[in-house]
């Protein structure tokens, strides 16, 4: 990537798929990223860290790594590739001093110029999520659960019929409404799956994390965990994804 020129509406949009794509070529044998692998990914691009600084620490770790005799060991998580993509993100920031929100956050001003992001593409993905919600709320006999449900559909309803009504379409501002209800969500989620499974989600996580906890932030090992119980509860009760980076 170029990086003098800005990010395009499919480069912030597929950021997950790219990072992971471009893994797995540098691995040289197919297997895909897990699922502890994309709460990091979800971490960094909650942090902001530019598509092209992430995947130049993958790059560069794998560089390092291959110069060293690893008789033929494989790197079998993207955990490795964690420090070296935090370092060049700090350098990044450095640079940058005063201009990281708007230099850092990788997104497009204008999505309309791609045609996988028109408004009707997105209205019909979104349609299909509503459906999926519509479904979890006749499910569910719990009332707060289904009160939840019906909440989040309500607000992705009237996003919709925005979107099909104006036209209009600004991809930052429709991604940050639809990672508000994400978060209403995840706040029933928590409620009902009580704090035992969620003590356990994290002992879960904390496992997994084991061995990458002392490279690791007190912050960012923080926010990993926290993606991993998301996605494990949303997993258990098969909540589908709003946001854009699933179109």
């Amino acid at each position: 990537m170029n990086e003098a020129s800005a990010p395009s509406a499919m480069n912030y949009f597929n950021y997950f798929t790219e990072i992971e794509e471009e893994f797995v070529k540098r691995r040289g044998s197919h297997m895909m990223v897990s699922p502890l692998d994309w709460t990091l990914i979800e971490t960094w691009k909650q942090r902001g860290i530019p598509l092209y600084i992430v995947l130049r620490g993958i790059n560069s770790s794998f560089d390092g790594y291959n110069q060293r005799l690893n008789r033929g060991r494989k790197i079998n998580s993207l955990f490795f590739c964690q420090q070296e993509v935090e370092a060049l993100f700090q350098e990044y920031i450095e640079s940058r001093v005063g201009a990281v929100q708007s230099a850092g956050n990788g997104a497009p001003q204008n999505g309309n110029g791609d045609s996988q992001f028109t408004p009707a593409a997105i209205a019909d993905f979104l349609k299909g999520q509503l459906e999926a919600l519509w479904r979890l709320e006749a499910k569910h006999l719990d009332p707060a659960l289904k009160e939840t449900f019906a909440r989040i559909s309500q607000r992705l309803s009237q996003i919709i019929e925005d979107l099909e009504q104006t036209g209009a379409l600004s991809p930052e501002l429709l991604e940050m409404d639809l990672m508000m209800i994400e978060e209403v969500a995840l706040d029933g989620l928590r409620e009902h799956a009580g704090e035992e499974n969620i003590k356990q989600l994290r002992k879960e996580a904390n496992n997994k994390l084991r061995s990458y906890k002392q490279s690791m932030e007190r912050e960012v090992y923080e926010q990993t965990i926290n993606n991993f119980v998301a996605q494990r509860l949303r997993e258990q009760y098969q909540v589908p994804r709003l946001s854009l980076f699933y179109l």
